[in-house]
């Protein structure tokens, strides 16, 4: 069976979960080379990604 060309790849545990996302090399390289995204990626094609709680978010 062939890969898809697209997915999400991730992992959970009890109270995290880690999503990877692939960059273009022009974000990718100098991100991870200086800690910090470039000038050329926007923070409006952020994907947030929300996981269901049971626990109540404020207590009364």
């Amino acid at each position: 069976m062939r890969e898809p060309q697209r997915g999400i790849r991730a992992t959970h545990a009890e109270s995290t979960i880690t999503v990877c996302q692939a960059y273009p090399s022009e974000i990718g390289l100098p991100a991870a080379r200086e800690g910090r995204f470039p000038a050329v990626w926007k923070r409006d094609r952020m994907t947030w990604i929300t996981k269901p709680c049971s626990k109540p978010l404020l207590s009364a």
